[in-house]
């Protein structure tokens, strides 16, 4: 039954995304809103969380020019499908009026920011108004999750289990029910066959990383970490981290494999564990073993710290699951994988999310390096001790820890760190040039703390 449950979850849970998740959500919603009624689009009015907002400024979208999320949501709304999820701007191709889009997002779309909800998590809702009617839909809890469709007030679509209230979602969510011990058992008995598909994830990402390395994307980290002459395992794990988030951010149209609703996330629990694989000489039976742990507990993770979080997931959580995952390629048991998970958080625990943009490069890249040389030092018999600082008495406790400082003790520090990135989005957009009307689509964006 555990091997169900759990092989369930990654297959629900490691999914390919076309762009940043954060603007996608976006334009997922508006999409979804416009397609519930059809017809053409005359105003779109989006209400978006905090936390998605934040994420989605200063990140490019692919197969369009735009940044943030305004732009990228008007071309879901006048293109894009809302059945093809994270890949909603598939389809949409070269086959579509740029200055339209422009024109509309200035004059005809209004944002605001859903300061009062009470948890940190997803919540994008659409209203698109057609010469057909109203569309609505509202994309919650997940990043791709549309729990509610309708057009003219008829329902076409409802999750009958949301409720925007609900603060557990994140604690009882299916993978909770495990412990880390469950996932090391797990992945060292499925049938290899039945884990197989990650093949395809190691594939997705490392396309986008050798994008980022051949085409100098982004701030070009993952070429600046090639170039420096440290011809390394951990070296060329970085590498590849941050060059695929060179590419990703950069907007480049290809798909990243993503893990718990983020593609940088499934990046840095999966490409980087391909140099650990070579140069400890593992199979690819052993390599997507490990694989299967990283992106395991990379999603128990993220149900601790939150869907949404102030906390890095990046230099958080998938460094646990590639630290995990590179023990095991070094023959590391189980309790020296739980040594490593203590060095990973023990040695960073706390890292901000500060949106998603070219600087997650170096965050991805500095997370995989600290979560490789945990596992190496874990090997040598090397370990933060139990009870020492945020360690706790074994590493599932560590994670309950970490994760109620993420959802309890950092809400402040994320709403003003989300208001203060905002305000500036807010005050770069009124100063652009030829926007004389931009306070009429950010006015309700900018919050007081």
């Amino acid at each position: 039954m555990m091997k169900i449950e759990l092989l369930k979850i990654l297959k629900s849970e490691v999914k390919p995304a076309l762009g940043c998740t954060g603007p996608i959500s976006v334009a997922l919603a508006a999409a979804a809103a416009k397609n519930a009624v059809g017809g053409e689009l005359k105003k779109l009015e989006l209400t978006i969380d905090k936390d998605t907002y934040k994420n989605s400024i200063s990140v490019a979208t692919p197969n369009t020019p735009y940044y943030g999320v305004i732009e990228p949501a008007v071309v879901a709304a006048m293109y894009g499908n809302a059945s093809y999820g994270l890949e909603v701007l598939r389809d949409i191709g070269d086959n579509w009026d740029s200055e339209k889009v422009k024109s509309f997002a200035l004059e005809n779309t209004d944002v605001s920011i859903k300061w009062d909800l009470k948890v940190m998590g997803v919540y994008i809702e659409a209203y698109a108004y057609t010469d057909r009617g109203i569309g609505h839909a509202i994309v919650a809890q997940q990043h791709d999750k549309i729990v509610l469709q309708e057009a003219n007030g008829i329902i076409q679509k409802k999750d009958l289990n949301y409720s925007a209230d609900d603060l557990r979602f994140d604690q009882n969510y299916p993978i909770r029910a495990y412990k880390i011990k469950d996932f090391y058992d797990f992945i060292c008995e499925v049938p290899i066959e039945d884990i197989t598909f990650l093949k395809k994830a190691l594939e997705i990402n490392y396309n986008l990383a050798k994008a980022g390395l051949d085409e100098g994307m982004g701030a070009r980290f993952g070429e600046g970490f090639s170039s420096m002459g440290i011809d390394t395992y951990v070296n060329r794990a970085k590498a590849l981290a941050s060059a695929a988030s060179d590419a990703r951010m950069s907007g480049k149209a290809l798909l990243a494999m993503s893990c718990a609703s983020s593609g940088n996330v499934g990046i840095t629990a999966s490409v980087p564990l391909i140099p650990v694989s070579e140069h400890f000489h593992a199979s690819e039976e052993i390599l997507l073993r490990a694989v299967a742990l990283s992106y395991l507990l990379t999603i128990y993770g993220k149900a601790h710290i939150g869907r949404l979080s102030p906390m890095c997931a990046c230099a958080m959580v998938a460094s646990i699951g590639i630290g995990a995952g590179s023990c095991y390629m070094m023959g590391g048991d189980y309790e020296q994988i739980e040594a490593t998970i203590s060095n990973i958080v023990g040695a960073t625990g706390g890292v901000l999310c500060d949106g998603a943009k070219f600087g997650c490069a170096l965050k991805l890249a500095f997370g995989v390096g600290n979560a490789i040389e945990s596992a190496a030092l874990a090997m040598i018999g090397k370990r933060i001790p139990l009870y020492n600082g945020v360690v706790g008495a074994n590493a599932d406790e560590t994670l309950t820890i970490l994760g109620r400082i993420a959802r309890k003790g950092m809400q402040e520090a994320d709403e003003i760190m989300c208001n203060e990135f905002i305000k500036r989005d807010t005050r770069v957009r009124i100063n652009e040039k030829n926007r004389t009307d931009a306070t009429k689509m950010s006015c309700s964006v900018a919050h007081t703390v």
